[in-house]
């Protein structure tokens, strides 16, 4: 059975956002303004890919 393009859109989102999580809590410094804007990072880069993989036209 196949997803929904919503279904795999909040899939590949939940997993590209946990995977950015576990890579910049290894590569940046424990301090606040270095997790915040390694958050904001993570979410623009992540939205637009995971809309990308979910919409695009097969």
């Amino acid at each position: 059975m196949r997803l929904s393009n919503r279904s795999t859109f909040v899939v590949l989102e939940s997993a590209l956002i946990i995977g950015g999580f576990t890579v910049a809590a290894q590569v940046s410094p424990p301090d606040a303004a270095s997790q915040i804007r390694g958050t904001l990072l993570i979410l623009v880069l992540t939205l637009p890919l995971s809309y990308w993989f979910a919409y695009r036209r097969t």
